[in-house]
């Protein structure tokens, strides 16, 4: 079995889960507007955008603003759910000892077969808010913060799986049961600054945004909100930090799920 057989196989296990889940499907498609309608909703009744741009420090528009935090806040949920989590679906289900056992490394089986998801995923969110964000910043700019926000997402996705691989050789490692990325995701979401700036954290905080991968996933998705065009410079400061941290979370999620796996096999925990 080839990677790309990894790979396809994601693209078809994806299609039919559509097919066979459209109530599901649907759901997935309104969510990111009710969680957009939700905190706009909130952002009228307590304040306005002139509060917003005052406490940001430039001239934002509060749509592009927080539709750029909920594509990525929804993509590095879906991004750790659906490497990490997978090992308690595929645990609880019985299928982790054949998938540990396959010929190919399970972070690989992981991570492969968890991107056609990921790339369907960001695909679906851009073209949903893509109307709005015509509508909020015109033909021309809109297409260019559309852009910012597709790089975002494919660049993002990268240090994302590696740090989600990690996730899950810690779950192996630890036979962990319980839904900690329940209360994991929010905490990652609030120190990544999708809820609010990073420099409004405590210092302690920022030192841990400062190696999250999600933290300049969601800065430079933010570039696409600044009124006009967004600056080369920080987009591409943020994409070489992104390349860097994809090297090291990769390389260390491999030699973690290597020896967890080992360990897991030893002890028969899987």
């Amino acid at each position: 079995m080839s990677l790309w057989t990894i790979f396809k196989a994601g693209v078809v296990l994806d299609l039919y889960w559509i097919k066979n889940n459209r109530a599901a499907f649907i759901t997935e498609l309104l969510w990111p507007y009710m969680i957009l309608g939700l905190i706009l909703g909130a952002g009228y009744v307590f304040g306005n955008p002139a509060h917003l741009s005052r406490n940001l420090g430039v001239k934002v528009n509060p749509i592009t603003y927080f539709v750029a935090s909920t594509t990525v806040a929804f993509s590095c949920m879906a991004a750790m759910w659906g490497v990490s989590g997978s090992i308690l679906f595929l645990r609880w289900v019985g299928v982790l000892p054949y998938v540990v056992l396959a010929p190919h490394r399970f972070s690989a089986t992981l991570v492969l077969s968890y991107i056609p998801r990921y790339l369907l995923g960001a695909v679906i969110q851009l073209l949903e808010f893509t109307p709005i964000i015509l509508m909020a910043e015109g033909l021309e700019l809109g297409l260019v913060k559309l852009g910012v926000l597709a790089v975002a997402q494919i660049v993002g996705m990268l240090p994302l799986l590696g740090f989600s691989a990690l996730l899950a050789a810690l779950i192996i490692i630890y036979r962990e049961e319980t839904n900690f990325l329940n209360w994991l995701n929010p905490l990652i979401l609030l120190l990544s600054g999708v809820f609010y700036p990073v420099y409004f954290l405590p210092y302690w905080a920022r030192l841990v945004a400062a190696a999250l991968p999600s933290t300049y996933t969601v800065e430079l998705a933010r570039l696409a909100a600044l009124m006009g065009s967004p600056k080369l410079a920080p987009m591409t400061a943020l994409i070489g930090v992104l390349a860097a941290m994809t090297v090291v979370y990769n390389m260390v999620a491999m030699a973690f799920m290597g020896a967890g796996e080992r360990r897991a096999m030893r002890k028969g925990a899987i």
